[in-house]
């Protein structure tokens, strides 16, 4: 995909996510700053949070297992693409926005609205799932981004700190892009393994 168009679209989508999400919190009585706390301690607390999503992706890109080499396949064919004419730069932004966008869009409002009606893990296992069909381009990819989702709301109900998540978002976005492009092969994270299994 073009560079420029992709920023286009990531600024229109994820800013606009910013948007209703800022709108659909403050329509429902969610105090933003309340669930915000912005500090070093949460933030080395999100830094070590992302290990777990990096140890997954690292399980993925080198499992032989068919359903995670399908996953495998599935990000270099569908998703590697639309991202390789990106800069680091782009690939900061676009982490960024994805990053705050959905947290709040999805954390903040969504699972905030849903686990205040129901039980709280009812509440976030429905959040989860929309987010997974959010991200839908394969069946494989939806499970996938469902249990990442499932792992950043239990993250977000247990600290209350929608900061937390945002930051571990942000960042596991930007390292997973950096790599999966091939730019994390030339700037040494060859740590998590090849992406083709070499």
């Amino acid at each position: 995909m073009d560079r420029k168009a992709l920023l286009l679209i990531t600024i229109f989508a994820e800013g606009g996510l910013i948007v209703l999400g800022l709108i659909l919190m403050r329509y429902s009585q969610l105090e933003l700053w309340s669930r915000m706390n912005i500090s070093w301690n949460a933030t080395a607390y999100a830094l070590i949070l992302c290990i777990p999503m990096f140890a997954m992706l690292f399980f993925v890109v080198r499992s032989r297992w068919m359903p995670l080499s399908r996953l495998k396949s599935e990000l270099d064919e569908r998703i590697m693409p639309i991202f390789a004419n990106s800069k680091l730069p782009d690939l900061a932004l676009i982490a960024f926005l994805a990053g705050v966008g959905e947290e709040l869009f999805f954390r903040g409002w969504l699972q905030s609205v849903l686990t205040s009606k129901f039980e709280a893990w009812s509440g976030i296992l429905i959040a989860s799932a929309i987010f997974g069909l959010a991200h839908y381009l394969s069946t494989t990819y939806a499970l996938y981004a469902g249990l990442t989702g499932l792992y950043l709301g239990v993250i977000y109900q247990a600290s209350g700190n929608l900061y937390v998540v945002m930051v571990i978002h942000a960042v596991y976005d930007f390292i997973a892009l950096v790599y999966l492009t091939g730019r994390g092969r030339k700037t040494g994270l060859r740590a998590l393994g090849d992406i083709d299994g070499n």
